[in-house]
């Protein structure tokens, strides 16, 4: 067995989300390097380098890859394209010309209140059939260790849907290099959850397995509680890096008001690099009375950060 694939960290660059897609790809499809090698003609290396999100593979070798693991090769091919012209620096797309996967079927007006359908036969449960229609998160950041209560909508575009990934990012705080790393993820309501795989130290995956199966046009709602445990510091922001499709995010953060931030930053479609810089530059925000900052967003790209930052009472500037 080779070495497990080094993580994907987007920062907004088309080609890394191009090759998060691709791996997820390979990941559904269950083949290793290896196989997946051996089935494209390709060496291992090469493979593996497609889907390191380094640079933008060629062609040949994505459609091969795609081919492989049983993927829409037309579909990949168009978002190949779209991913060659955005990295082109003299034909600069944007992130708004590129459309990533999951992609859904062609639209129906019987297929739902959505007017959506997967492909005739769709029994996937993830990443297809599904995309999420609102997020509303509390962090509280007053209580004895961070927590946040996050209640989610999700819309099924196919029917059988029966669980769905749940995935969040808790990244260390710089300077934490302590042995432990962890998140405790609990269901209100909504389902239950199952044990996902772990990809990395940061990320935590869950499943939530629904009540009963949606049909294509359905609704649902579930809620989650996120608690870091305690003595575990917090890094200081809280954002949502939409993967797939994702068209409301309200975020409130409550600050303790004995030792409020010194300063609050507003995050609206930052590359991942930009969170982590210890002054974005974007727009300052005041904690209200009750120490709370509110922020709404609305037709999110995928792959880019939506939400606060902020810098800590007695950080250095």
């Amino acid at each position: 067995m080779g070495r497990p694939q080094k993580e994907i960290v987007l920062d907004g660059s088309p080609s890394r989300l191009f090759a998060y897609w691709l791996r997820d790809l390979r990941t559904a499809a269950g083949l290793t390097l290896d196989q997946l090698a051996r089935r494209t003609g390709y060496g291992r290396t090469t493979v593996s380098d497609a889907m390191r999100g380094e640079r933008h593979p060629t062609r040949p070798v994505t459609l091969a890859v795609v081919g492989a693991c049983g993927g829409d090769v037309q579909r990949w091919a168009e978002y190949w394209a779209q991913v060659r012209r955005a990295l082109d620096p003299d034909r600069p797309d944007g992130p708004a010309g590129i459309d990533p996967p999951p992609w859904d079927g062609p639209a129906d007006s019987t297929a739902g209140t959505h007017a959506e359908q997967c492909p005739a036969g769709c029994t996937r449960t993830e990443p297809h059939g599904w995309y999420t229609e609102s997020v509303s998160t509390l962090l509280r950041l007053d209580t004895p260790t961070p927590e946040a209560l996050e209640r989610r909508i999700v819309v099924a575009t196919c029917d059988g849907l029966a669980r769905i990934p749940v995935g969040v990012s808790v990244p260390r705080r710089p300077g934490d290099h302590t042995a432990g790393h962890g998140l405790e993820i609990s269901l209100v309501r909504g389902g239950r959850l199952a044990n996902g795989e772990t990809q990395y130290e940061s990320y935590f995956e869950r499943f939530l397995v629904l009540p009963a199966p949606l049909k294509a046009g359905t609704r649902h709602v579930y809620e989650l509680r996120l608690r870091i445990p305690p003595a575990q510091p917090m890094a200081p922001h809280f954002v949502h890096v939409p993967l797939t499709r994702s068209e409301h995010f309200r975020l409130r953060v409550g600050f303790d008001r004995a030792r409020p931030p010194r300063t609050v930053w507003r995050l609206a479609g930052v590359p991942t690099a930009v969170i982590y810089q210890r002054n974005p530059g974007t727009p300052v925000l005041l904690p209200d009375e009750r120490g709370l900052v509110e922020v709404e967003f609305g037709e999110m790209k995928v792959g880019y950060g939506y939400g606060l930052s902020w810098l800590e009472a007695g950080a250095a500037g």
